[in-house]
């Protein structure tokens, strides 16, 4: 979503006749898009705006602080950090009416649902695009930020979706992704997010759709339904869990049990048998016990993810569960969350040592960053695949051999070389 966003912001200045700068020491403006969803990257952004100082001090350079972190702080920031604007993330549209030596805080409103659909990105040169669909969320699980710096859901209109796409088709893009703090509950009118994958589905020259993120209480089996039966659309699905104990997932607000849970991923199983699957968990949630933390463990090995997201639970300003009792200490939380995580580290070997002997149609992304003799490619099942090969062949499609593993990468040859 930050990626997007900050591709937005670029698009916005370049249209007020501001030019991109690879030498930061030539900026007139540095912006720092910014998150605020957990404690470690709140702790980086201003690390990082504070390395920025010298050259402020130095160079008259502006820097503006945009983002979740500028909403969810809003002009405190100008007070603690050396900083010239701050701005909300449906607010960027102002960024192109700055002027030098004003300092100015610019609050997050419904401003044209923060789509920004007067502007086009400035996306980079690749395989793979973003686009949102929606924007917001209503969920409001006890730990987490968004629905307060990122507002309400707001849905973009399906014609303008369908519009996007078809421009970034035209650009060679032959993948996108779909975004949303939960896309699950798009609707436009009558048309629910299923209804939008089938209608993405007939674009012609589209190649690939995956999307993110999918909460488990929306999961609807129309939707499920859309695996093995649209051709766009990739044999891969992120499904946040956050715990695997019904206690803790009640006290985070997620609507959802343990049982829930795994008869969701029984029935997209059965679906599509060969999906993988990849979900986030958050470690330390106030109140967790021994035994939540088991039944965490448990489900994890149960389903088998192939790959999955580990953090940290932090308080979050504003928030249900920062008021909550039974704050963990911070060395538990570490334990915990270190247990699970080199447990799903043997279950993505594992499910990667199964690839070995499948044949695999891969679009190639890149060079590899630590071999130029090598390039990177990726499965429809969002397994990279490291091959021979060059830099003319980014964007194509292959068919591979899957023939190794490295653990985290797969390995693969040209199938009929």
């Amino acid at each position: 979503m930050n990626v997007s966003d900050s591709e937005a912001i670029s698009g916005i200045l370049a249209s007020a006749g501001y030019l991109s700068v690879d030498d930061i020491e030539n900026a007139d403006l540095i912006i720092v898009n910014t998150c605020a969803v957990r404690d470690t990257a709140v702790s980086k952004v201003k690390a990082q705006i504070c390395r920025f100082k010298p050259l402020r001090n130095r160079k008259k350079i502006k820097i503006a602080v945009a983002g979740c972190l500028a909403e969810h702080e809003g002009e405190s920031l100008l007070k603690d950090l050396p900083i010239d604007y701050v701005i909300g993330p449906d607010r960027y549209k102002f960024l192109s009416e700055l002027e030098g030596g004003v300092r100015v805080s610019v609050s997050s409103t419904d401003d044209e649902n923060g789509f920004y659909s007067g502007f086009s990105p400035v996306r980079k040169k690749g395989v793979n695009t973003w686009v949102q669909v929606m924007r917001g969320c209503d969920n409001f699980c006890s730990y987490c930020v968004v629905p307060y710096v990122r507002g309400r859901e707001r849905s973009k209109p399906s014609k303008d979706i369908i519009r996007e796409i078809e421009g970034v088709v035209s650009e060679g893009f032959p993948e996108v992704t779909l975004l949303g703090q939960n896309v699950n509950s798009y609707k436009d009118g009558d048309l629910r997010f299923h209804d939008l994958l089938r209608h993405i589905d007939k674009i012609k020259g589209l190649k690939r759709v995956r999307f993110m993120t999918s909460h488990p209480k929306d999961l609807s089996d129309d939707l499920i339904n859309c695996f093995g039966e649209l051709s766009t659309l990739c044999e891969y699905l992120h499904l946040p869990v956050q715990s695997g104990s019904d206690k803790i997932l009640a006290a985070m607000n997620r609507g959802y049990t343990n049982k829930d849970y795994r008869l969701l991923i029984d029935k997209i199983r059965k679906r599509v048998p060969s999906i993988a699957l990849s979900t986030d968990i958050l470690s330390g949630f106030p109140g967790e016990s021994d035994e939540d933390h088991a039944l965490t463990l448990q489900l994890v090995k149960d389903i088998g993810y192939d790959a999955g997201f580990m953090f940290i639970y932090s308080k979050r300003k504003g928030t249900k569960a920062a008021s909550m009792e039974e704050q963990l200490k911070r060395e538990i939380k570490v334990a915990r969350v270190n247990e699970i995580i080199n447990v799903q580290m043997e279950i993505t070997k594992a499910k990667n040592s199964q690839c070995i002997g499948n044949i695999e149609e891969v679009i190639v992304e890149g060079v590899s960053p630590r071999n130029p003799s090598k390039i990177t490619a990726r499965t429809r099942t969002f397994k990279n695949v490291i091959l021979d090969g060059t830099a003319s062949e980014v964007g194509s499609f292959l068919t591979v051999r899957v023939t190794g593993s490295t653990g985290w990468a797969l390995e693969g040859e040209r199938e009929g070389v």
